[in-house]
């Protein structure tokens, strides 16, 4: 079977004759469009059709329609919860003139060609033109502001509570902060597009440091240690006061560590600590936050109680009254922390509580059947005796002496840390040897001549 074929050359002189008919119909079609006044076919502003319409028809629509639309507030929701806003509250208006005007200029604006095929397209698949709106920025954010108000809620972390030997879990509260820039952004694409509607209002979500999931298995006291401090020292114990409440409801992860310094802060008279008594080079003067470092030590030993491990510790110049010796651990800002990390296979958790003259730093953690009793024993203490200075003073009457430094002994000590299973001693870990180095007394003794009996 033969299928005929059409010679190339009579195929060509058709599709030209086709090709010549189309564009004289879409050059009639667009030259009959172009003697109207009107805008063409096919033309809406935003979603109002406008097409076939004068340029001041167009106006009067789109005033028409907006006033109808505005007649009803724009509703902002969130949580079951609506706020309205009316055009008047953010000054909201449209330039109806401004966009009649741009409806009408749509394929008769540019070169011919451009114009043609603009308005073929404009007729075949539409055009839309976005709306011109106005609105005060400054009351639409007052507005949402406003809104926030009932909206925000800072997240709270999960807590847990020792009630006796009972540990209480308190759930975490996600929070909750109206995002003004975005809802911002979704009300200018709204109102561009149909002037008045209905949005979400974006809300973020503020996750709390310490989830619910963090702490439970923590499900018992690990270890508590409790020093005491003088109440007659004001300043001091309100530092202790201040560093202990910084501390309290400290989450320590699985194989993370814990600083000091990190946690409590600067100790500085702008976070509310006092000026109280500390060693600056060996002399006990006056310095801002005195007395940290008794929470800083009572934590040492706490942690060490708890099998700890300590990454860094330092002692202080000289023993502190409150702690055996070589259990303390002095911290300073920018130059000495205290720092110990978590081995173990869960979450810790620090209580830390300054009630009275007592402060009781406990640990909580997991149950572990293969956890031991510690112990932690000073050894081979030695006991260094100051010297004595004597210098002598032109301004006492000879061989009187006046003690101007009181002297004080000197110490070193080596600390270990025993660990014991039913019993027995399975491990014995040196913790440190410090070294207190004595004062030394200072006497002053006078040099100074009787004077001569007058005659």
């Amino acid at each position: 079977m033969q299928v005929a074929t059409i010679p190339t050359t009579k195929l060509t002189i058709f599709l030209a004759i086709i090709l010549l008919l189309s564009t004289v119909s879409f050059i009639a079609a667009n030259a009959v469009i172009t003697l109207t006044n009107t805008i063409y076919q096919g033309v809406m502003v935003a979603d109002i059709d406008v097409g076939g319409l004068s340029e001041e028809q167009a106006k009067q629509k789109l005033l028409t329609v907006y006033r109808a639309r505005t007649a009803e507030p724009m509703r902002l929701m969130y949580a079951g919860k609506t706020w309205t806003v009316s055009a008047t509250d953010i000054d909201l208006t449209i330039d109806a003139d401004k966009l009649a005007r741009e409806a009408y200029q749509v394929g008769r604006n540019g070169p011919i060609v451009a114009q043609l095929n603009e308005r073929y397209l404009t007729v075949n698949r539409g055009y839309s033109v976005p709306l011109a709106i106005s609105y005060s920025t400054e009351k639409l954010n007052q507005l949402l502001m406003d809104i926030s108000q009932t909206i925000d809620t800072n997240p709270k972390d999960a807590t847990l509570i020792l009630k006796g030997s009972d540990l209480v879990l308190i759930p975490d509260e996600i929070g909750r902060k109206l995002n003004i820039v975005k809802t911002i952004a979704d009300i200018t694409t709204g109102i561009s597009t149909q002037v008045i509607f209905s949005v979400n209002l974006r809300v973020d979500e503020i996750l709390p440091q310490i989830r619910t999931t963090d702490l439970q298995e923590i499900d018992r006291v690990l270890a508590s240690y409790t020093t005491q401090f003088d109440l007659a020292d004001t300043n001091r114990s309100e530092n202790i006061y201040l560093a202990a409440k910084n501390i309290n409801n400290t989450l320590v992860l699985r194989g993370e560590s814990f600083s000091f310094n990190r946690v409590v802060g600067p100790r500085l008279s702008d976070r509310g600590y006092k000026k109280a008594p500390g060693y600056i080079d060996g002399v006990l003067v006056p310095d801002w936050g005195g007395g940290v470092c008794q929470v800083s030590s009572t934590i040492y030993n706490a942690a060490l109680l708890a099998d700890m491990t300590i990454v860094e510790r330092t002692s202080h110049i000289r023993p502190p009254a409150y702690l055996p010796l070589g259990q303390d651990a002095t911290v300073a800002d920018n130059l000495l922390d205290f720092i110990f990390r978590n081995p173990s296979s869960g979450n810790i958790y620090l209580k830390t509580e300054a009630v009275g003259n007592q402060l009781t730093v406990t640990i909580l953690g997991k149950h572990n059947e293969s956890i031991p009793e510690i112990q932690i024993v000073a050894t081979d203490t030695k006991i260094i005796e100051p010297n004595t200075i004597v210098k002598q003073d032109a301004t006492l009457e000879l061989g009187k002496q006046v003690v101007e430094v009181e002297g004080q002994k000197g110490f070193l000590v080596t600390t270990y840390r025993i660990k014991k299973i039913n019993g027995k001693e399975t491990s014995r870990e040196l913790l440190s040897t410090d070294e207190f180095k004595p004062v030394d007394t200072v006497l002053r003794v006078g040099t100074k001549a009787p004077s001569k009996a007058s005659k």
